[in-house]
């Protein structure tokens, strides 16, 4: 059987084992290159998906830039109509204190009172007003002998913002959490002028306890919202007539603390009606318990007392909603807090993006590196199965011609196993 020219029996055999994990390696390799196939395409995306963000991000990084550059110089020219301002009032201030030295302080007044002392001789550059009154100093003088080019520098230095601080002076959930605070602390006031006005029963308790939340949202709200109204009018687009109905939404609010704190007197002062005795009373017990003193009477209290109080306290509650309304950031300067966040938090998505695009970009090179390596790993486990299985071959060989007796067989043995291959392809 070895010298004949047909196939050996167990070598068909160990060929068609070899073909068929040939055949699931070449599958495997398939399903290999296809996902990497895909996976080279979503490199490639996710390259072109984080350059184009990147390329987005620098063009919103510009406008928000240039738009913080608007806001700067808008808050520099506020800084710079306050600086007027304050020089403005020291020119008037100083024109007053020269004018006062001159009355206080005449030039003729050093040889009427005698002599002028050594050490109290005037300087140069001392202003004549002050005769010898050497440390005082008027708000608006200069220095005569500063040189020039100090002199130019500092007219042209104009002013400018200070910067944004860290942070806002107050809270969003602070000033919401205050206006809800005095919202609850007003109802109680509301529920006692309201509890009486719409009878007994319970739709009139629903009427009462309606319109003592409307009242004390509405007197809360209005004078915040009316803050926050002369607060925006600035603003660009901001209507600059919107102060007027700011002004008149306050007055109306102070017409209503008065009218609530009217009537709440009114109700404190109630009259009740006497109660009836039998008429054997006496006359001294029946005025003691038929006309009894109230507790306002009997506090000494007055219903003008008692409505201002309540005015007071309205005032008080919506004058607080009006600060916090009224203290809200600049629209410049709000404006500049929100350019500034946004621009961090971009800066934080290009940083991300940055990191992604290059992983993406060290990625997308080494893909035909790594479709190589699988090529070379597939070819690498082909030979290793070629070899197996013909070094299992050739142990059969040797086997064969180590337990056989037959000179013949061994001789036909060792000349088979000459040949490589011995398995078919």
């Amino acid at each position: 059987m070895l010298a004949s020219p047909d196939r050996v029996p167990y070598f068909a055999e160990l060929a068609s084992l070899r073909n068929k994990v040939r055949h699931r390696l070449a599958e495997e390799q398939a399903r290999a290159e296809e996902d990497g196939a895909l996976e080279a395409s979503r490199v490639r995306a996710a390259a072109t998906a984080a350059g184009e963000r990147l390329e987005r991000a620098g063009r919103r990084r510009a406008a928000l830039e240039q738009q913080q550059a608007v806001t700067t110089d808008q808050l520099d020219r506020l800084a710079r109509r306050a600086d007027r301002w304050q020089t403005f009032r020291d020119t008037v201030r100083g024109g007053f204190e020269r004018r006062w030295l001159r009355a206080r302080m005449p030039a003729d007044a050093g040889g009427a009172t005698g002599p002028e002392r050594p050490a109290a001789t005037r300087r140069e550059d001392e202003p004549e007003t002050t005769g010898g009154h050497t440390r005082w100093q008027a708000v608006s003088d200069h220095d005569p002998v500063a040189e020039a080019d100090a002199a130019e520098r500092a007219l042209a230095t104009r002013a400018a913002w200070e910067g944004a601080a860290a942070r806002p002076g107050m809270p969003r959930w602070m000033k919401f959490g205050v206006l809800a605070a005095l919202i609850v602390v007003e109802l109680p006031v509301y529920y006692s002028v309201f509890e009486n006005l719409h009878g007994v029963g319970r739709f009139a308790d629903l009427l009462s306890y309606s319109l003592m939340v409307a009242v004390a949202v509405a007197m809360i709200l209005a004078p915040h919202i009316a803050g926050w109204i002369l607060r925006r009018r600035s603003a660009t687009g901001a209507v600059r007539l919107s102060s007027v109905p700011a002004l008149a939404l306050l007055g109306i609010w102070a017409y209503g603390a008065w009218a609530l704190g009217d009537l709440r007197a009114k109700v404190a002062f109630r009259e009740e009606p006497p109660l009836d005795l039998p008429p054997d009373v006496a006359a001294a017990v029946g005025d003691s318990v038929s006309d009894p003193p109230s507790l306002i009477e009997s506090l000494h209290l007055d219903p003008h007392s008692v409505s201002w109080m309540f005015v007071a306290l309205l005032l008080l509650s919506g004058g607080i909603a009006f600060l916090i309304g009224l203290g809200e950031e600049h629209p410049y300067l709000a404006a500049y807090r929100t350019t500034a966040e946004r621009l961090r938090k971009l800066e934080q998505d290009i940083e991300t993006d940055l990191a992604g695009s290059e992983r993406a970009r060290e990625a997308e090179a080494t893909v035909g590196a790594r479709a190589g390596a699988r090529r070379a790993a597939h070819e690498a486990r082909l030979y290793a199965v070629d070899e197996l299985y013909e070094a299992a071959a050739h142990a059969y060989l040797d086997g064969v011609a180590t337990e056989s007796g037959d000179p013949a067989v061994t001789e036909a043995a060792m000349r088979l196993s000459s040949q490589w291959p011995l398995l078919p392809h």
